[in-house]
């Protein structure tokens, strides 16, 4: 399939406090990513990781480095960097994420 309409798909729970919806090609992947507010996560994998925040306030930190990202900051995140991800806002964060190549986990 070569055309998709991110409004006309569900949001699939990934797991307590962050849902998903995700366009899979042979070697990437783009993810529309809701983080609930208190959602945490801290992990690595192997995958290239490229994302924007579309609303909220995240505190996002990439190999020990801190920042706080609002509407319309990126990151580069390399891969098998431990990264971590903290939600502020209410009720909940908006991302777009793109991994190269794409996870097996978020073929849903």
């Amino acid at each position: 399939m070569s055309f998709y309409d991110l409004n006309r798909i569900e949001y699939k729970l990934k797991r307590e406090g962050a849902h998903v919806k995700a366009i899979t090609g042979e070697r990437i992947q783009v993810m529309q990513v809701r983080l609930d507010v208190g959602f945490e996560s801290d992990h690595s994998h192997p995958e290239e990781q490229v994302g924007l925040v579309l609303s909220g306030q995240v505190e996002l930190t990439v190999g020990g480095e801190t920042r706080m990202c609002g509407a319309g900051a990126g990151y580069c995140i390399p891969p098998n960097v431990r990264h971590s991800f903290k939600v502020l806002s209410r009720p909940y964060a908006e991302i777009i994420d793109i991994f190269s190549p794409p996870k097996e986990e978020n073929n849903i």
